[in-house]
Order: structure tokens, then sequence, then C-alpha cells
């Protein structure tokens, strides 16, 4: 038998061909002998097998390290809650704070989710804002800012009356209707607000009407003026876009216009000092008109000493 029929390989096929004055040469082989072929099976199981190797040391790794978080921090006590404690102030109690959460008694301080816990109680409309810290100890403290009402709210085209209808709703001094469940003698004394063209009332978002945000800020301004009991805030009523008036004790309604309510109170404040001066029993009074402001008494009043513009005869 000849030298080339006994040897490995056979002679590769050449191939020529000339295009466009290019000479192209084609070398194709043939597979390997048995022998390569053999010794490439070894290297993939080889390679297969250590892969193998690595993927059961990962897997092995893992479950360690699973076994080690579950026993040492998940199952163990030091870190499962023990007491919450609620520093707030406001219509919502304790109990109705802890219960929003959703946190019982197996929850485990490490794992919880802060940010999750506070939008829940945020979601509530009596609440604000709230800050949670753990101590990793068992104890979760929440620390909660209530909304504070200042005023009740009364819309009968939202359906909300008076206070002792069983659907009263309080407001804050942002705005924010604030759901009642529980009636106090404090949240009775608070003054009234009547807007019977409320457009919208989400509790714990403020409503956009700029009439309820300039009777708030009038209602404020009126009770820090308070000094007599003929002069304490029973209501404030929006009866048009734009003009406020304001319900006192002893039947005084003074009405205010919507903008510049400083120059407005600051004629207020003298209208109401010479009231008092000469016991004034005030009816009305009309703060919209910049001249000559409108007042009516329930009594003939003392004008002694006074120059009056206008001098007419006039009903008191």
């Amino acid at each position: 038998m000849s030298a080339a029929k006994k040897g490995s390989k056979k002679p590769a096929k050449r191939s020529s061909s000339k295009r466009k004055g290019v000479n192209t040469h084609v070398i194709d082989y043939e597979p390997e002998s048995p022998v390569i072929r053999e010794h490439e099976a070894v290297e993939r199981r080889r390679q297969g097998f250590r892969t193998a190797m690595w993927m059961i040391v990962v897997m092995i790794g893992i479950g360690l390290c699973w076994v080690t978080w579950d026993e040492a921090l998940e199952k163990n006590s030091q870190f499962l809650l023990k007491s919450v404690v609620v520093n707030t102030a406001g219509t919502l109690t304790r109990q109705q704070i802890v219960a929003a959460t959703g946190l019982t008694e197996d929850t485990n301080l490490l794992t919880m989710n802060l940010r999750e816990v506070r939008a829940k109680i945020e979601r509530l409309p009596q609440v604000k804002s709230a800050v949670i810290q753990r101590d990793y100890h068992g104890k979760l403290t929440l620390d909660v800012v209530q909304r504070i009402p200042v005023a009740w709210i009364e819309c009968p085209k939202q359906k909300l009356f008076e206070p002792l209808s069983g659907k009263g709703c309080l407001m804050d001094a942002e705005g924010a209707p604030v759901p009642c469940d529980v009636i106090t003698k404090e949240y009775l004394a608070l003054p009234k607000l009547r807007f019977p063209g409320l457009s919208e009332a989400f509790p714990g978002k403020p409503v956009p009407d700029i009439q309820v945000h300039a009777a708030l800020r009038l209602m404020e301004k009126l009770q820090s003026r308070d000094d007599d009991d003929r002069t304490v805030l029973e209501l404030i009523e929006i009866p048009n876009a734009w003009s406020l008036v304001a319900h006192f004790a002893g039947n005084a309604k003074i009405t205010f216009g919507v903008d510049d309510l400083d120059p407005q109170l600051a004629r207020y404040d003298r209208f109401m000092h010479e009231a008092r001066e000469r016991k004034w029993r005030v009816a009305t009074l009309n703060l919209l008109s910049r001249i000559n402001t409108p007042a009516t008494f329930h009594a003939p009043p003392d004008v002694t000493g006074l120059t009056l513009a206008d001098t007419a005869s006039t009903p008191p």
C-alpha cells in the first residue's frame, strides 16, 4: 500500500477560478481522523464535568446562605416586632394607625419595607405625614402628624351637612376635608364654613376653590382678634365668588371681599374699636365698599361727636 493511502488525512481538494481578473483559491478540508475526534470528545466530557461541579458548588453555597439567613435573621426573635410606639395628636387613635399598617407580631423588622408602611399610613385622610423608625430590638416608632381641624365644612351638593347630622366633615387649615368619626365638645365649638358652590371634597386632599382658602385665612385672622363674647366667630358663609360673610355671636354679620383682606381688616378693627367704646349692637357691616362703609345696628347707635358722611335720617 502506498504512503498516500496510509495517511490520516485525505489530500485537500483545491479549486481555483478566475473571475474578473482575480484568482480565487478555495481549500476544503475533510473531517478530522477518528483519533482527533476521540480527543475532542474527551475534552468536552471534562469541560462538562467541570461545569457540573461548579454548578453544584454554587447551588450548595446558595443553599447555605439561605439557611443562614433564615435561621440567623428571619427566625431570630431579636428582630421580630414586639412593640409599636405611636406619637400623634388628632382624630385618629393609636389603634387605628397601627391597624392601617397591617403589621403583626411575627413581622421581621429587618426585612420590613418602611416605605410601604409609611405609604399605608399616609393614605389615611386624617394623616398629613408620617416618619417611621426601627431599632432592631423589636421596637417600631411611628411619628404621625395629623391634620388639625379648624372648621366644619357644609355643602349640600357634596352631601356635607351639620355636624350632628351624621354627615358632618371637618376641614384643616390647608383646606383638606377631614372625616370625623367621633364628635367631641372641642370639635363642636369650631366655627362652620358654608359654601353651597364647593366644587369637590375628597378626604385628605385640599379643595381647589380659592374662596375656601380665602375664608380660612379670614377665619384665622378674625379668631386672633376675639376679645369679647360679642365677636366670637360662628360661621363664614360664601354666598358668591367675590364675598365672604362672617357671622358672629350676637347676630352680627360682617361682609368681606375675597381679595385684599388686610385693608378690610384694618377698617374692621377701627370700626369694632368704636363699637366697643360706644357699646354699639352691630347688625351688619359691609366692607366691600371702600368709601362710606355701610353699617346697620340692632338699636339706635350713639354717634355723639362723630362726623358722619351722610346725616340723612335712615332707619336703624
